[in-house]
């Protein structure tokens, strides 16, 4: 109920902002405050590729996490990314271990080298 409350006396003072002057509504340090902010919170974002928040939920959870992943169609946090185990096929040859991405057709199964199927 008290979160209805506040959504709604939000919302008013939103539509009333609206139709006066916005500075003389909020102090110029309140302002001063969020445009010093803004431009901490760019350079941040800039710098580290992270933005506050991000070093906020990075520091509580311990994982790597950025809004600029998301935005290049990765997951939030590094950690949280799967990481396949690539499918290799090893087998002997002369003096050497030879690898492919495929299987060998003409080779047998038994003669493959770190017994993966």
């Amino acid at each position: 109920m008290r979160a209805r409350q506040f959504i709604s006396v939000a919302g008013l003072a939103l539509l009333v902002s609206a139709c006066t002057d916005f500075y003389s509504v909020v102090p110029r340090d309140v302002l001063k405050t969020a445009g010093n902010l803004s431009v901490v919170s760019t350079a941040l974002t800039m710098g580290t590729d992270k933005t506050l928040t991000d070093h906020l939920v990075s520091f509580r959870t311990g994982k790597d996490c950025s809004t600029v992943r998301v935005e290049q169609s990765r997951t939030y946090c590094k950690e949280d990314e799967p990481n396949p185990v690539p499918t290799v096929h090893c087998y002997p040859s002369i003096g050497d271990v030879t690898c492919y991405a495929q299987a060998n057709p003409a080779r047998q199964p038994d003669e493959r080298i770190g017994g993966q199927p």
